[in-house]
């Protein structure tokens, strides 16, 4: 599979996940194909993340480019969510108990 150029996997009605082939160069917008798109023949598209184009049940085709970019953008932005979220949990009883000190100073 090392000197693979093109591989056309569409119209086979293939399920589950195509791994990630790393093609020769030469690599255009139809060089990886496979039935990922929606509409699906079946209930879940094939997943197949390393697809230059996906096609789907109605035989159009549309290349993938744009969902990489998608991914890696919504990947970033739910760990620096979560990353915050665990810093304020980490951090609320300190705050909590210098404000409790505070309060202890003040009725003194």
């Amino acid at each position: 599979l090392s000197e693979l150029k093109l591989i056309h996997l569409h119209a086979n009605r293939l399920r589950g996940t195509v791994p990630y082939l790393a093609l020769k160069e030469g690599k255009s917008d139809s060089s990886f194909i496979a039935d990922c798109g929606s509409p699906s023949n079946f209930g879940t598209p094939l997943n197949c993340p390393g697809c230059t184009m996906c096609c789907n049940a109605n035989q159009e085709c549309d290349v993938t480019k744009s969902q990489t970019p998608f991914v890696l953008i919504s990947l970033i932005y739910i760990g620096s969510v979560v990353l915050a979220l665990l810093l304020i949990a980490t951090m609320l009883p300190a705050i909590c108990n210098f404000i409790c000190s505070f309060d202890k100073n003040a009725t003194s």
